[in-house]
């Protein structure tokens, strides 16, 4: 009887098992944003930088943000500082921590290091933002066109610097450009805003200015005005991340108009800052670490989003239609959608 009883027993543990394998794949009880430990899943994010850029830092914090609200993952954020000799070290301390399901981290200035730790740590995965990185088994990688935002860009600047209705644009058709550092991904950004003007008005007249780096935005401010007092723009498309608040701070100092960046900045200058170039970074953070929970995101490849797939457009709030003329605004619209259409290509 005892042998028998026992055969039984583990017969229905057998059984028990199964069913309990079965309803955990079917969906049971088992939350999808948890890890293979059944822990909830562990996101760790490597701002080489600080928060407070009202830019791409911030919009990726906003996109973990609501991954955590929404998803129910956890977050650690590291803010490296402006130090760059700091970051490969901070970058890796995350790394080789082992705690997290996946490291957010991001801008061209990350691309080498991130792709030797991926090397050096195989077992870490990593999902990087504003740059095209390609087989690497344990990195994903969204890009953003930026060359289709700034076409826009360039062509609302052409449309402010052509007004009649703007008090602050003067009758040179000159349009300022910024950036942070003279390397490809700000190149690119200027070479849509070209593009976007010419569109326009092949007259329209484009100057450029390097700050040097992407955090001294007493430096982003000086080149701005310069750019406005003596060089005769009246707006200027700021590209140079926290060094372009700066650029930001001189476009209302000096009466002129501005262009935001990556995130919604027309709040910062009210009436001096007209629109902002938008890479929705947090859409897409967001969007990766979904599919991250679902096991769905494809590591090893690269996406890149422009007009189409929502990655990129202009800020279009309240502010936008309070201080833009509505003669612009159905300009913008009209070439936004040819750009949708693909009617308007983007060299």
């Amino acid at each position: 009887m005892k042998r028998s009883f026992g055969k039984l027993s583990l017969f229905i543990l057998a059984i028990t098992l199964v069913l309990s394998g079965c309803g955990a794949k079917n969906g049971g009880s088992k939350d999808d944003t948890t890890n293979n430990k059944g822990e909830k899943l562990s996101i760790g994010y490597y701002v080489n930088g600080n928060l407070g850029d009202s830019g791409f830092f911030d919009s990726a914090k906003a996109g973990l943000d609501r991954a955590e609200a929404e998803l129910g993952v956890t977050v650690k954020t590291v803010q490296g500082g402006t130090n760059q000799s700091d970051w490969p070290v901070g970058l890796e301390s995350m790394v080789s921590s082992g705690k997290y399901d996946a490291i957010v981290v991001g801008t061209s200035q990350m691309k080498d290091t991130t792709i030797d730790l991926a090397k050096r740590y195989p077992k870490e995965k990593f999902i990087y933002f504003d740059e095209t990185i390609v087989d690497i088994p344990n990195i994903y990688s969204v890009k953003y066109d930026q060359r289709e935002g700034s076409f826009l860009a360039g062509a609302f600047a052409a449309l402010v610097t052509t007004s009649k209705e703007l008090t602050g644009a003067n009758p040179e058709k000159v349009i300022g450009f910024v950036g942070g550092m003279d390397i490809p991904i700000i190149n690119d950004f200027k070479a849509g805003y070209e593009q976007g003007a010419a569109f326009v008005d092949p007259e329209v007249k484009v100057i450029a200015s390097f700050v040097g780096d992407f955090s001294n935005a007493p430096k982003g401010k000086e080149l701005a005005l310069a750019q406005y007092n003596s060089q005769n723009a009246d707006i200027i498309f700021n590209v140079a991340g926290p060094a372009g608040i700066g650029v930001l701070e001189a476009g209302k100092s000096a009466g002129k108009y501005s262009i935001g960046v990556n995130s919604n900045q027309n709040a910062i200058q009210p009436g001096s800052v007209l629109t902002s170039m938008l890479k929705n970074v947090d859409n897409s953070i967001f969007r990766a670490v979904d599919l991250l929970s679902k096991g769905e995101l494809k590591f090893g490849s690269n996406e890149a989003l422009g007009f189409v797939e929502g990655g990129v457009g202009l800020a279009t709030d309240d502010l936008y239609k309070k201080y833009v003329p509505q003669s612009i605004q159905d300009k913008i619209e009209d070439i936004r959608a040819k750009l949708i259409s693909g009617e308007i290509k983007v060299k």
